[in-house]
């Protein structure tokens, strides 16, 4: 019977020294599982060193006296170490983000730069190109005008001047027709040939326009201009100026630049006129001189 009760008595002390760990010990081993699964924890090598030797600390107190006071305390500043710990594994995590961000923030920075100024200097590139081959179909444009107009200026009977028009070329229309007609006389068809010739080395629109003196009404003259006008423009279009670049206009009485009183001014209102257009550029066509008729 003695034996039993010191049997019970030594099971009741082991039982005593097995007893459940106070709830500061739970809360401090919580804290330091959360401090370990921080990405910040790495950061923070020496605050989790420190909450680690006071947990481990708590956990020996509470081995060796139970749940006593002492285990208690050694258990609440372990949590304490835990926290912090935490705390401290936070901030270092946010500061090194933001420094990652403004890392990124800057290279992101210099490779738009550096795409900018391709970007740009591309483009200056492609500025400069545009130039050179527009002054160069420019100077192009000039060089065929300079032609043409040398041409024009070598055919016997026409005149030519420059106007807000344009190049305006001047033929009698008595070297192209006879009286009432719009039929072409033989002789006209060479000097017009010479006109043509010229004309396809140039770019510029062409407007041909059919002028008549005052003599006969006026539905008639406007008519018989017309008709005069397309008589040229078919002609040179027969000699291979492109069609699509030419017009043609009649004008009748409407515009004299002579007197219908005399006979010479009404020799000079009968006329047709060939209109070269402002070269494609906008410039003015190369000056031109005046021959004689």
């Amino acid at each position: 019977m003695k034996k039993l009760l010191a049997l019970v008595g030594l099971t009741t002390v082991a039982l005593g020294c097995h007893s459940e760990p106070p709830r500061e010990l739970l809360d401090a081993r919580a804290a330091y599982q959360r401090a370990q699964q921080n990405p910040g924890a790495r950061l923070a090598a020496v605050d989790m060193h420190e909450a680690r030797v006071a947990l481990s600390s708590a956990e020996k107190t509470f081995d060796d006296d139970g749940d006593g006071q002492e285990a208690k305390d050694s258990a609440y500043i372990a949590q304490r170490r835990a926290v912090g710990a935490n705390a401290k594994a936070n901030a270092l995590q946010s500061l090194e983000q933001k420094k990652l961000a403004e890392l990124d923030l800057v290279k992101l920075k210099e490779s738009t730069s550096v795409a900018m100024r391709a970007e740009l200097s591309t483009t200056k590139g492609e500025l400069t190109n545009a130039q050179s081959q527009a002054e160069s179909e420019r100077r192009a444009r000039s060089e065929a005008d300079r032609r043409a107009q040398d041409a024009l200026e070598k055919i016997a009977g026409l005149k030519s001047q420059q106007s807000d028009r344009g190049l305006v070329l001047t033929l009698s229309g008595s070297v192209l027709f006879a009286t009432n007609k719009s039929e072409l006389l033989a002789s006209a068809q060479g000097r017009l040939s010479e006109v043509a010739r010229a004309l396809k080395e140039d770019q510029r629109s062409i407007t041909i326009v059919g002028h008549t003196d005052s003599q006969g009404a006026d539905e008639y003259n406007a008519k018989l201009s017309l008709a005069r006008a397309e008589s040229v423009k078919n002609y040179l279009t027969s000699q291979g100026v492109p069609g699509d670049r030419i017009r043609a206009e009649g004008m009748g009485e409407t515009q004299p630049i002579a007197d219908n009183q005399s006979a010479d001014g009404r020799a000079n209102n009968r006329r047709v006129e060939i209109v070269l257009a402002r070269s494609p550029d906008g410039s003015a066509s190369p000056a031109a001189g005046t021959s004689s008729p």
